[in-house]
């Protein structure tokens, strides 16, 4: 991962960088993906993931002399006083609070890199646009023709749909070739999706919270099981038990203990600007203590 926190007015310059290094690193061997995110909504800083096969083939990208002059570019991009890009390994960002497009082009043989170039036009557009949250881009794993994934990060669902239905956009996709590739796309829901509902601007809380949430509804629901119910089934299958059980507790989590849970802790799932940090603090602890109690009280059933 490298690591960058960037000049406040270096956002154009940034997005061409970036259109550069993914057209730049997709044509490597062994190349898997390449991922660009900030640290949060409007942060200065950004981290570039890239992923390879194995190690020869990330020392091969690392020396690489292009890659190099990237890097300088990258330098005099970054904010004054703040340290030059690091190199570190990489997190797993996937949980990222966010909405996501999946985007999957099969590119003739052949034709890879007009499409590559062409890519690059539509990541530098969608770089500047409001919202943007990073992109991860994977190299094709088998098929005939090769299938590339795009996985387009904005932080609210408008924000995605005015980038997609953009005349910017519309003007990239009539210039490129049809029968160089053909694509298609769907939307990702974070977190746990439609069991969370959206606020008016159609952002649903951080997939950290909702994880947090189910948790303390789920926890309980699987100990009541693991006490009652597991010796009324005791006699089946353990496969036909287990589903059984499993169905139970997703349907009573999913309706109507998350709802009943989202509406308890509205306050800390999106609290509001002038009190995000009391809030903050305040539902971390009220969640901490709901766990103990949890524990406390189902730990006598035993």
């Amino acid at each position: 991962m490298t690591r960058v926190r960037l000049d406040a007015g270096a956002v154009a310059a940034f997005a061409m960088w970036q259109a550069a290094l993914t057209r730049l690193i997709s044509a490597q061997p062994g190349f898997v993906s390449v991922e660009i995110l900030p640290t949060y909504d409007t942060s200065p800083e950004w981290q570039v993931i890239q992923r390879f096969a194995g190690p020869a083939a990330l020392e091969g990208w690392l020396a690489h002399p292009p890659r190099r002059a990237l890097m300088a570019e990258l330098i005099a991009m970054k904010a004054a006083g703040a340290p030059d890009p690091t190199e570190e390994a990489a997190p797993d960002h996937h949980a990222f609070g966010a909405v996501a497009e999946v985007i999957t082009t099969a590119v003739e043989p052949g034709r890879e890199a007009e499409f590559l170039a062409w890519s690059e036009s539509v990541q530098a557009a969608q770089s500047r646009f409001p919202g943007y949250m990073g992109t991860f881009v994977q190299a094709p794993v088998t098929g005939d023709p090769p299938r590339w994934a795009a996985l387009v990060r904005f932080a609210k669902p408008q924000q995605l749909d005015a980038w997609l239905a953009s005349g910017e956009r519309r003007a990239l996709l009539d210039r490129a070739d049809p029968t160089m590739s053909h694509w298609s796309s769907r939307r990702l829901a974070g977190g746990f999706g439609a069991w969370f509902a959206a606020d008016e601007s159609g952002r649903r809380p951080p997939a950290w919270k909702q994880t947090a949430l189910v948790l303390l509804v789920l926890f309980p629901v699987v100990m009541l099981e693991m006490r009652f119910l597991s010796p009324i089934l005791a006699g089946l299958p353990i496969a036909v038990a287990t589903f059984i059980g499993n169905a139970l507790s997703v349907a009573l989590v999913s309706w109507p203990l998350v709802g009943l849970a989202q509406r308890a802790m509205a306050w800390w799932l999106d609290p509001p600007a002038a009190h995000r940090g009391r809030c903050e603090l305040l539902g971390a602890l009220v969640m901490v203590a709901l766990y103990a109690v949890e524990m406390g009280v189902l730990s006598r059933l035993f």
